[in-house]
């Protein structure tokens, strides 16, 4: 996988480690299976709980 700092990889990104999430999986799972650091994971999970009162993962929603 091509790493790369452009939106649409970050939100693709942000999008797979919250599918991985709703199913239940562990922070150490997550970044194992998607190639981030656990604290990556952690981070997006934890924004992504808080975004969910606003509009979503975009930044352009925030």
């Amino acid at each position: 996988m091509a790493y790369s700092h452009k939106t649409p990889y970050q939100a693709r990104i942000r999008s797979h480690i919250v599918l991985h999430a709703a199913r239940g999986r562990s922070h150490a799972r997550i970044a194992r299976q998607t190639g981030l650091h656990a604290d990556t994971v952690r981070t997006w999970r934890g924004r992504f709980a808080r975004a969910q009162e606003r509009q979503g993962l975009l930044p352009e929603y925030q």
